[in-house]
């Protein structure tokens, strides 16, 4: 492990190459500004990071690829924002490196500053129990420490000889219990009443890829529910990421949908009912309370290795957690309009299965840990630097 590095006021750069990245970057800056004002803070990011007062050194609209076939046409801007961050990590006076989920860049950057003598605190461990084990010992010599999320994930990387601490997921300190349930009491209402008009969310993922794929087959979906259920009134809504461009959700407009910009949290107090793109926005639906089905297509190609690599029996966080079928999956060829729509349209006529759905919300809760994430996640930062 590195030697800490004392300052009065460091330097912490952190490298977020997402938009689920970046709301955990900022989150963590605040943290670390209240036990450290005069710090300064430097990083890959967008807007998000920007607000919450990091110096942006490169922006990371032009890193947001996905996919194994994806990634060769961005290799350079790849190179070109590794060489920028590179320079930044020996140039800087960088006292602690902060990189933030996104480990096919950011493990080569973390190993940079070791070998710099950077502390390395390593937030989102990367998904190494899915898929990918074999990467173990790069991770081990790339970070000082591992900051987990989910809760099986200290004892995964203790066995592998990687020092990890949980720090507990960040949604359970967004998305507090009583009012998620008086927001679900509401929302059951709705759902009973054949007078209530209803609104679907759409969070077809911040990648251009994964809009492309999904988007169409989620308009197409609720087309289809609408003729399912004509004797009900729906409104839907699409959720535009940060750093979406307007052009790449056109085709929501043009069928009749609105667009919103509200942070996910607002927008999920609206929802009825939802389609969404595996990943944290799931999380958080289910969080929330909104009942919904998740839908997952990538290239032919990208499936065929994921179904090679991935040894997981679900892609939602939540069925992982829970290690159960919490909401139901649509991969690939699976995930179509007809079946989209029966989904959905099941949701409003079983009321068992909604709550069923409520209980596992519940115990979700209790596994995801303590209220307190971020005061816990700067404690252990700094133990790197202090």
């Amino acid at each position: 492990m590195s030697e800490p590095r004392v300052s009065a006021a460091p330097h912490v750069f952190l490298a977020c190459g997402e938009a689920s990245g970046e709301r955990y970057g900022a989150a963590l800056v605040g943290a670390l500004r209240e036990r450290l004002p005069d710090a300064r803070f430097t990083g890959l990011g967008g807007d998000g990071l920007a607000d919450a007062g990091v110096e942006i050194v490169c922006g990371r609209s032009e890193l947001s690829i996905m996919g194994f076939a994806e990634v060769l046409p961005a290799l350079p801007a790849i190179w070109r924002a590794r060489r920028r961050l590179a320079r930044h990590l020996d140039d800087g006076g960088v006292d602690l490196f902060v990189p933030v989920d996104f480990p096919g860049f950011n493990l080569g950057l973390a190993a940079r500053a070791r070998r710099l003598g950077v502390p390395v605190f390593y937030l989102v461990a990367p998904q190494l129990w899915a898929w990918g084990g074999w990467r173990a010992g790069r991770l081990r010599r790339a970070v000082d420490l591992l900051g987990t999320l989910l809760p099986f994930e200290q004892d995964y990387f203790a066995a592998r000889d990687v020092p990890a601490v949980w720090l507990g997921h960040p949604l359970i300190d967004v998305y507090d219990k009583p009012e998620t349930d008086r927001e679900r009491k509401d929302r059951e209402a709705r759902l009973v009443s054949s007078s209530a008009d209803l609104t679907v969310g759409l969070l077809p993922g911040s990648r251009r890829q994964e809009i492309d794929r999904l988007l169409p087959t989620m308009l197409a979906s609720v087309e289809r529910l609408k003729r399912r259920v004509p004797h009900r009134s729906f409104r839907w809504i699409v959720s535009r990421a940060p750093g979406v461009r307007d052009a790449e959700l056109e085709a929501a407009r043009a069928a009749g949908a609105e667009v919103s910009e509200a942070s996910l949290r607002d927008l999920l107090r609206e929802l009825d009912l939802a389609l969404v793109c595996s990943g944290t926005a799931s999380l958080e639906a289910a969080m929330a309370g909104v009942p919904h089905a998740i839908a997952y297509r990538t290239s032919a190609f990208n499936h065929l290795l994921a179904r090679r690599l991935v040894r997981v029996d679900f892609i939602g966080l939540a069925n992982l957690v829970l290690e159960r079928a919490l909401v139901r999956e649509y991969v690939q060829d699976a995930a179509t309009p007809d079946r989209l729509a029966g989904d959905l349209a099941d949701w409003l006529s079983c009321s068992a299965r909604r709550a069923r759905f409520a209980s596992g919300v519940d115990t979700l809760r209790e596994k995801l840990g303590a209220p307190g994430v971020w005061d816990r996640a700067a404690d252990a930062a700094l133990s790197l630097v202090d």
